[in-house]
């Protein structure tokens, strides 16, 4: 996958990830990909480690589900070879609360075979709950 080809596919998956779209995004990914929420496992319950498209398939459904996400953006996409590093922001709401608040996101992505192999998302997982 060349530059150009890599920058459309990221779109595409972020596209599918603020419609909330989880059939595209699992799509996207390779049978045994890696997708995890870096932050401490005591201190918040977003934070966690899934392998496989099937758990992360339904990891992103609970996302879709607590979170809807609008006013996206992408501040920074850095590319080298099959490797991508996004700093994005949202505007966030919590479905059960009904709060709203305006974050940004890191994501490092690596790509094989045309499929996502490896996702790693930094953010605030205190304010997201």
């Amino acid at each position: 996958m060349d530059s150009t080809e890599l920058e459309a596919f990221l779109k595409k998956f972020y596209a599918a990830r603020i419609e909330g779209d989880v059939e595209a995004i699992g799509a996207m990914f390779a049978d045994d990909a890696r997708f995890r929420i870096v932050g401490s496992p005591e201190f918040s319950m977003l934070a966690t480690s899934v392998q496989g498209r099937e758990g992360i398939m339904s990891l992103f459904r609970t996302l879709s589900d607590s979170f809807a996400l609008d006013e996206f953006s992408i501040e920074d996409l850095l590319m080298d070879g099959n490797r991508a590093a996004i700093r994005w922001s949202a505007r966030v709401q919590n479905i059960t609360s009904g709060e709203t608040f305006t974050t940004e996101l890191a994501d490092f992505i690596e790509i094989g075979c045309g499929k996502i192999i490896s996702l790693n998302e930094f953010l605030d997982t205190a304010l997201a709950g």
